[in-house]
């Protein structure tokens, strides 16, 4: 009797093992598989997602990212007045919001005097123009930028600072390419830059003479690091801008951007959409954007900025001299 109920017991203790072996197998593979479906169920989302973009793409229609205005941060198209986080500094960038118009306190007056207004009353559709630009570089990216460039048949134009010797082949591939090549400082330290009417004189000239060794061209267009409206030039933004009208040297800020140096992490159809919620509002736009090693996002984000501007009738053109002088703070502040 004794031996039958030891091996009951044994049996009974089998089961329960088993049971329980059986139990804590079913309950995994239930949160298996509850796992793989809500992580099936977010990757169909996003794709829906993005297919919605692209079928508002196709059908030209205006840029909407799937998550809405609130992940559009760092644009520069506020309403009301409001200030925008330029590079460093503030710049005012408030919005009329009727069509053709150009930023609240950004000059875009014409070199040869031709206002924007003047500009809409000869055509009865004037062509809307955009002028992309690209600061801080060379970097290890602006080959990925001019292949793109290239492959679409576009020209921007590149605001560079001073490199050494590993970027000099860059610097000639921005020219011999057609692109436009602007002065952006050579060190790009603001409080050494800015410093004084000289270390400001001084920078400028040897960037210059850099590019004049290497490319054989010298450069009469700039941009401020900050923009004009900067708030970390220790001298009133007058002074320098007095030094650029002596030497006959032209400066563009910007009255739209992607976002990409004000804030991290945003995808390229954030960075896009930025873009076009700006441009949109203006008949000449130029687009701030930069050429760094931190910004490969907006290198991911050009071929569909090319084919949404191309795709809603705007011609992409280099900066000259025909290019209105969009300016945060204009040059005629400057007493002759």
């Amino acid at each position: 009797m004794n031996r039958q109920t030891k091996e009951w017991r044994n049996r009974t203790r089998q089961m329960m093992s088993y049971k329980r072996m059986m139990l804590y197998g079913y309950m995994a593979l239930t949160i298996l598989l509850v796992g793989i479906s809500m992580f099936l169920y977010q990757k169909m989302n996003r794709l829906e997602e993005k297919l919605d973009a692209v079928w508002k793409l196709e059908n030209r229609q205006d840029v909407l990212l799937p998550n809405g205005e609130s992940d559009l941060v760092g644009s520069n198209t506020p309403t009301g007045q409001n200030s925008v986080r330029s590079v460093l500094g503030q710049a005012l960038a408030d919005k009329r919001e009727t069509s053709g118009e150009g930023s609240a306190g950004v000059s875009t007056q014409n070199p040869s005097g031709t206002t924007q207004e003047d500009a809409s009353q000869c055509s009865s559709e004037p062509v809307k123009r955009v002028y992309l630009t690209f600061d801080d570089g060379p970097s290890v990216y602006t080959g990925e930028i001019l292949d793109i460039l290239a492959a679409n048949n576009v020209k921007a134009s590149f605001f560079v600072i001073g490199k050494d010797e590993e970027y000099y082949d860059a610097y000639r591939r921005i020219v011999q390419e057609g692109h436009t090549i602007g002065l952006h400082s050579f060190s790009h330290v603001y409080q050494d830059f800015y410093q004084s009417e000289e270390s400001f004189a001084a920078e400028l000239t040897e960037l210059n003479d850099l590019l004049f060794d290497v490319t054989g061209t010298r450069s009469t267009i700039f941009r401020f690091p900050g923009g004009s409206s900067n708030t970390v030039a220790p001298l009133p933004i007058q002074t320098y801008i007095a030094y650029l009208n002596e030497r006959g040297i032209r400066y563009y800020d910007w009255n739209a951007l992607n976002g990409d140096a004000v804030t991290n992490g945003l995808s390229p159809w954030q960075l896009v959409n930025n873009i076009m919620k700006d441009v949109k509002k203006n008949q000449d736009s130029i687009v701030l954007m930069h050429d760094l090693q931190t910004t490969h996002a907006t290198v991911e984000s050009l071929q569909l900025l090319i084919d949404t501007l191309k795709e809603n009738g705007y011609e992409i053109l280099p900066i000259d001299e025909d290019t209105p002088l969009i300016q945060h703070v204009s040059f005629e502040t400057v007493e002759e």
